[in-house]
């Protein structure tokens, strides 16, 4: 029998974010809610998410948060180790929300909500 869950990476002050959570919570699946402005980010999950190719090493990364201006950074210097290590230092630059589907606890499909009804290509 195959087992289907959701992690979403949730930000609760972002609207997108608060709007994908309403899409899953109205679904009968099973899901986990990572507050990762709160939490610290799984350096393995955030890896796979990229080797997924779902979501690209450019999309991942907010480009108009404090750090990335502060730190001037420019998105054509970034390998997916830099990024992953960005974000595991800075939280906030994590494109919010991202939601995973996992399927016999294996990652196998993950969209950023923005906008929120993409969430639901995942039950395609």
């Amino acid at each position: 029998m195959t087992k289907i869950s959701f992690n979403i990476y949730h930000n609760p002050r972002c609207s997108k974010s608060r709007e994908a959570l309403e899409i899953l919570s109205s679904k009968t699946i099973d899901f986990k809610i990572i507050k990762y402005l709160d939490d610290e980010i799984d350096i393995i999950e955030l890896k796979s998410i990229l080797d997924l190719n779902n979501i690209s090493k450019d999309e991942i990364i907010r480009t108009n948060e404090n750090p990335y201006k502060e730190l001037k950074l420019t998105k054509k210097d970034f390998s997916k180790d830099t990024i992953i290590n960005l974000i595991y230092k800075f939280p906030i630059l994590l494109q919010r929300p991202i939601i995973c589907k996992y399927q016999n606890n294996k990652l196998v499909q993950s969209v950023i909500g923005r906008p929120p009804k993409t969430v639901l290509s995942l039950f395609d």
